[in-house]
């Protein structure tokens, strides 16, 4: 279903914010949820998280400036993991890799990593629904 809502310039979205900031977020969920649902089925629930996430941030900052900066970080760790990932799954054993997690090298390299045959098709498929029932 199309609205008539048209995107908005910087300086009506800045007006809004100083003289009728509810519409704004009104406008800005609107935006949200019409992205999410554009998205991929199985990236949907994935992209709602994430912006549970943004929204409990915003919620929990005492100014706008320090939901920036907070969302900022939150999305440097998750850039931050993403290139540790990229690097180390290739070239180094688990056990090396040290994230903000386990700081300590020596706390991941204590366990016995056990090895598991690789899953059927049909099993893959059965555990896929078993994930989403209750929800």
């Amino acid at each position: 279903m199309q609205h008539p809502y048209k995107p908005l310039d910087f300086d009506h979205l800045s007006e809004l914010a100083q003289i009728k900031p509810q519409v704004l977020e009104r406008y800005l969920r609107w935006q949200i949820n019409k992205l999410i649902s554009r998205a991929k089925p199985e990236e949907r629930v994935r992209l709602r998280q994430l912006q549970f996430r943004i929204d409990a941030i915003r919620y929990r900052s005492k100014t706008p400036l320090a939901a920036c900066i907070k969302i900022s970080q939150m999305m440097h760790d998750e850039l931050w993991r993403l290139r540790q990932t990229l690097n180390y799954t290739t070239e180094v054993p688990n056990s090396l890799v040290v994230t903000e997690a386990s700081p300590d090298p020596t706390a991941r390299s204590r366990g016995k990593v056990v090895v598991l045959p690789p899953r059927t098709d049909a099993e893959s498929r059965g555990v896929e629904k078993n994930n989403h029932k209750g929800f």
